[in-house]
């Protein structure tokens, strides 16, 4: 009976240390992102209901940086707390809006040089590389896709850094859908029709659909063209990056992606399923014999590597090699 009485009792305490450990990462975590659920009416509801959703990510991370051989590993970040619905609105390509890829554009055979491509490339320090952005709750990553590249091809034709509006886009994008989602060939054609993508500071971003402001003065890039890459073609891209700079793509974003630190992501669950986010390629490496995308995302640079993620190159991992394009600014 003593010994039921001590066992009891130490499962008591290890359990209320459990507890306490866990409300300290609770309010740790809140407070190093700034969230606060203390709402007074719902009794504390909502508090709970997040804590709960962060202790489940906690274990789902520690379980997967505790297994061998991952290439990639997780932490909890700013997404961590967040509903499936609420996280979903850091996306929004549209798959409905893809070309047949039996139909897209060939890359000009100029670049067909049959010289191999260097081991590694980066702009990632380039002069003409803007900083990482955060598209916010709204699906508006393909304006990002869009403007990333054109900033890049503006500044290395003309050797002056610009910084373009993805909130023109949203706004007065009909080709696509705002916050609603779109697909980043489309914007380069509302550009291209547009006569010019504004400056960023003459048209910011706010992450909401608004009513098209947008007036020729504010322009400061032009489309000339753009081109898709052909599909599933790894030699065929690293070409068009090193000619023409950064290469638009889709993505399939899954669970773990969201969570992503640092390594070589390879997450063998994001193939097959639709694309529904686009993201931008600004170079390539291997690491640890892995050969990887330098990819740059718009979910700030709090995210993943600075804003970046690496992703496994040469077998279209989650479908990054399907739809690459690139564009030309003038």
């Amino acid at each position: 009976m003593k010994f039921l009485s001590v066992l009891v009792g130490f499962a008591m305490t290890v359990t209320v240390i459990y507890c306490s450990a866990d409300s300290d990462a609770w309010e740790n975590y809140k407070k190093k992102h700034g969230k606060d659920y203390n709402i007074t009416a719902d009794g504390g509801k909502e508090d709970a209901m997040r804590k709960e959703l962060f202790l489940n990510k906690t274990r789902i991370i520690e379980q997967h940086n505790s297994e061998k051989f991952r290439s990639f590993k997780t932490e909890i970040n700013k997404f961590s707390d967040m509903l499936p619905s609420e996280f979903a609105k850091y996306l929004g390509l549209r798959p409905s809006l893809a070309p047949p890829i039996r139909l897209m554009d060939s890359i000009s055979t100029d670049l067909y040089n049959r010289r191999r491509p260097p081991a590694s490339l980066d702009y990632r320090n380039h002069f003409c590389m803007p900083a990482v952005k955060n598209q916010g709750q709204c699906g508006s990553c393909w304006a990002f896709a869009a403007i990333a590249p054109l900033e890049f091809a503006k500044c290395t034709k003309h050797g002056r850094p610009v910084v373009l509006s993805e909130q023109q886009l949203v706004d007065c994008d009909k080709l696509n859908g705002g916050c609603g989602g779109g697909w980043y060939t489309l914007a380069w054609v509302h550009i291209w029709k547009a006569w010019g993508s504004a400056q960023e500071s003459l048209y910011p971003y706010n992450a909401q659909d608004n009513a098209c402001t947008y007036s020729w003065f504010m322009a400061r890039a032009k489309v000339f063209t753009y081109r898709y890459v052909p599909s599933n073609n790894m030699l065929a891209m690293q070409q068009a990056i090193q000619k023409y700079g950064l290469v638009a793509t889709a993505f399939t974003v899954v669970d773990s992606f969201g969570s992503y630190a640092n390594g070589v992501y390879d997450d063998n669950a994001c193939d097959g399923p639709p694309v529904n986010h686009a993201v931008v390629i600004v170079g390539w490496g291997t690491l640890n014999g892995v050969d990887y995308w330098i990819v740059r995302n718009s979910w700030g640079p709090d995210w993943g590597q600075n804003g970046y993620i690496y992703v496994q190159r040469g077998v279209n991992k989650c479908s990054i090699e399907a739809f690459p394009a690139y564009v030309l600014a003038f």
